[in-house]
C-alpha cells in the first residue's frame, strides 16, 4: 500500500509518525514545497533572530522512519480523486492507495493603500522568517499587525534582538481569542514593561511612504499617525484548500470537510490540521480549529484511519482551544472557554500579579482556565475541560498551584463530584 501526503507541517509529520508506528510495511510518499525537512512552525520566530538556527526546530522523527519515507521537494498542482494520482510541478505523476491532505493554512493577505509590498511581510514558514531577517537587517522602527499569539510572538523576538516595536491591534485587547480581558492586560503590561507599544482599537487605513528614506506614517481609522519601515502582519490564517477545491472534496466552514476520522467525502482521502473543517457531533456542525495540538492530534487519526489501526473510542473528539507559551520567561496557558457572560470565574493571585491562575465555570463544569507564572495541574485541568466533568468545589490547592497535594486521595477524586 502507498500512502502521498501533502504537506510536511505537524499534522502530515504526525500522520506519517502514526502510520509507521502502526503500520511500518507502508510505502509513504511525502510531497511539500516548504523547508525539505520537519521542524516546528511554531518555533519559526527564532529564525528571525537567527536564519542559521534550524537545528532547534528539527522535529524528533525517528531515523528509521526518515530512512524508509520518501520526501519529494516539489509543488503539487492537482490530484485525481478516482484514478488516485498526484501530479507535480515537474510534470510527473504518482500512483497512490491513501492520501492525506496537510497543506495547512496561509496568512490572511493584508494591503495598505501607500505601503509598498515588499514592506509588509507575513510570517508562516521558515522562508519567510529569513525574509524578515533580512528586511530587518536595516530597519529601526518595525510596526506589528495583529495582537494575537502569532503578533505578540513577533514582538518578543523583536525585543531580544533590541527593537522596541510597536502592535497594531483591531480589538480592544490583545490575545482577544486566548485571555480574558484582565489576564491579556497583565501580559500587555509584560510586554509594555520590555519596551513594547500597543495601539488597541484601532485599524490602519492607509500609510505615507517616503521612497528615499526608506520609511513611512501608517495612518488608523481614528487618524493616529505611526512611524513604521517595516509592517509585519500577525493576523490569522485561512486554510489551504486550493488542491482539495480543484479535486472536487466538500469544503464547510473554508476548510476540507472530514469526519471525526479525518475522512473527506471521498474514500481513502483523508485531511487533517490547519486545512481541515472536522465534524462535531456535539453541536451539529464543522468547526475549524488552527491551532498546533489540534493538528497534531488530527494528523494521529488521520494516520490511523490510513492503515486501517482507528477505532472508536479513538476518533477526533470535539477541538477544545488550549495554548501554552512563554513569554520573557513567565509561562502562560490557557485552555478551553475564558470568555463569556455565562461564565463563573473562581482566581487566585499572589501580591504583585507574578502568579495568576483563574478557572471559569458554567453550569457547575469547569469549561476553562488561564493559568500565569505557575502552570501546575495544567494536563489534569485540560482533562476536566475535556471530560466536562461536575465540579464540587476548586480546592485552595489547586487555585494556588500547590505543586502536589498533602495527602493520598486521587485527583480526580478530591477535585470533583
Amino acid at each position: 500500500m502507498r500512502c502521498v501526503i501533502i504537506g510536511n507541517g505537524s499534522s502530515g509529520i504526525h500522520a506519517l509518525l502514526s502510520i509507521f508506528r502502526h503500520a511500518p510495511q507502508v510505502e509513504v510518499i511525502l510531497i511539500s514545497d516548504d523547508e525539505p525537512f520537519f521542524y516546528s512552525r511554531p518555533e519559526i520566530t527564532q529564525l528571525i533572530e537567527n536564519p542559521n538556527a534550524t537545528k532547534s526546530l528539527e522535529m524528533p522523527v525517528p531515523g528509521e522512519a526518515l530512512r524508509k519515507v520518501r520526501f519529494i521537494h516539489q509543488r503539487v498542482e492537482g490530484f485525481d480523486l478516482r484514478e488516485g494520482k498526484v501530479y507535480l510541478s515537474d510534470r510527473t505523476a504518482l500512483t497512490y492507495d491513501n492520501m492525506v491532505l496537510a497543506t495547512g493554512a496561509s496568512p490572511k493577505p493584508v494591503r495598505i493603500i501607500g505601503v509598498p509590498r515588499e514592506r509588509i511581510m507575513t510570517l508562516r514558514t521558515a522562508r519567510d522568517a529569513r525574509n524578515i531577517a533580512s528586511l530587518l537587517r536595516g530597519a529601526t522602527k518595525p510596526v506589528i499587525l495583529g495582537g494575537g499569539l502569532i503578533g505578540l510572538k513577533i514582538a518578543h523576538t523583536l525585543t531580544q534582538m533590541g527593537f522596541s516595536p510597536k502592535v497594531v491591534v483591531s480589538s480592544s485587547q490583545i490575545l482577544s481569542r486566548t485571555l480574558d480581558a484582565g489576564a491579556a492586560l497583565k501580559i500587555q503590561g509584560l510586554f509594555e514593561a520590555h519596551g513594547v507599544t500597543f495601539h488597541l482599537g484601532v485599524t490602519p487605513k492607509s500609510a505615507d511612504w517616503d521612497e528615499r528614506k526608506k520609511s513611512g506614517t501608517l495612518i488608523t481609522q481614528r487618524r493616529a499617525k505611526i512611524p513604521f519601515d517595516i509592517l509585519l502582519v500577525g493576523k490569522g490564517v485561512a486554510p489551504r484548500i486550493d488542491l482539495a477545491q480543484k479535486a472536487g472534496l466538500l469544503i464547510e466552514k473554508g476548510g476540507i470537510a472530514v469526519s471525526e476520522s479525518m475522512e473527506t467525502s471521498f474514500p481513502h482521502h483523508y485531511a487533517a490540521g490547519d486545512c481541515a473543517s472536522i465534524f462535531n457531533h456535539e453541536k451539529g456542525l464543522y468547526e475549524n480549529r488552527p491551532i498546533w495540538p489540534v493538528a497534531a492530534e488530527s494528523g494521529r487519526v488521520a494516520g490511523e484511519a490510513v492503515v486501517g489501526k482507528l477505532i472508536s473510542t479513538k476518533h477526533f473528539s470535539a477541538p477544545i482551544n488550549r495554548n501554552a507559551i512563554p513569554f520573557f520567561s513567565v509561562p502562560i496557558v490557557s485552555i478551553g472557554t475564558v470568555k463569556g457572560e455565562s461564565l463563573k470565574e473562581s482566581g487566585f493571585e499572589t501580591p504583585g500579579g507574578s502568579v495568576i491562575r483563574k478557572f471559569f465555570l458554567r453550569d457547575g463544569k469547569m469549561v476553562g482556565a488561564v493559568l500565569i507564572g505557575n502552570i501546575t495541574h495544567a494536563g489534569l485541568i485540560f482533562e476536566a475541560v475535556r471530560k466536562e466533568i461536575r465540579i464540587r468545589k476548586i480546592p485552595d490547592w489547586l487555585l494556588q498551584g500547590a505543586p502536589e497535594l498533602t495527602n493520598k486521595t486521587p485527583f480526580m477524586e478530591v477535585l470533583f463530584s
